[in-house]
């Protein structure tokens, strides 16, 4: 029946934006079910023009029967469109909660290993599970080309944004919880390599090992999932 695949794909997403709470979950891209969509309006766009063109003005104006059925083709055909949009629009919304649950990192977010992160606890937030995707906890490979593109362009349509004033403060910094205090203890919860602090002090951060450092240079890796404080 008309409208069937259409509804299978908006009722899947709905159920994969409530799988967790609060973020948003990105199974894989239904691409096969997109295009069976795409090609279900095509070919009632063309059942329309095709139905128009032989009947005549005439016969629209007089076969009701034949207005009946041109016009529930026609609510079809913008009853598919308007779920792809939809299912397109909640894409977007969690493209971009992933980008600021990251901390606006994109490398961690195009990297294999970030979909790690989605069991390890702390301020970061998980993948979603759904039964429908493989593979859920790798963000680039449940991404569309055009949704990668789109990542991209919105990283750096943000970084420009916030390069003003990153000085006086970093829009990308947690707020889910204040800071009680400037030193924060941590625990390594992936190893994370050597990093360079605000200080100038190497570290090099390896799982299930523990430090107190300031809270300013290691939010970031909080976020992302690499340190957890303690």
């Amino acid at each position: 029946m008309y409208g069937d695949l259409a509804l299978q794909l908006v009722t899947s997403s709905h159920r994969s934006t409530l799988s967790t709470t609060p973020q948003l979950p990105l199974p894989k891209y239904a691409l096969p079910l997109i295009l069976s969509i795409c090609l279900e309006t095509r070919q009632l766009g063309q059942s329309i023009t095709s139905a128009a063109e032989q009947h005549g003005q005439v016969s629209l104006s007089q076969d009701r029967s034949l207005v009946c059925n041109l016009t529930v083709q026609h609510l079809s055909a913008r009853r598919n469109k308007r779920c792809l949009l939809a299912y397109l629009q909640t894409r977007v919304g969690g493209i971009k909660e992933r980008w600021w649950d990251s901390g606006g990192s994109l490398a961690y977010l195009l990297s294999p290993s970030s979909s790690s992160s989605s069991t390890t606890g702390g301020d970061t937030s998980g993948m979603g599970s759904n039964s429908e995707s493989e593979g859920t906890g790798d963000l680039r490979n449940n991404l569309s080309p055009q949704e990668i593109d789109f990542l991209r362009g919105y990283n750096n349509l943000m970084l420009d944004y916030k390069s003003d004033f990153l000085d006086v403060l970093d829009l990308t910094s947690s707020i889910d919880r204040p800071p009680s205090e400037l030193m924060v203890d941590v625990r390594v919860l992936r190893d994370a390599g050597e990093v360079i602090l605000e200080s100038g002090e190497r570290l090099d951060f390896r799982k299930g090992e523990r430090f107190r450092l300031n809270r300013s240079g290691v939010e970031r890796l909080i976020v992302q999932g690499y340190l957890e404080e303690v």
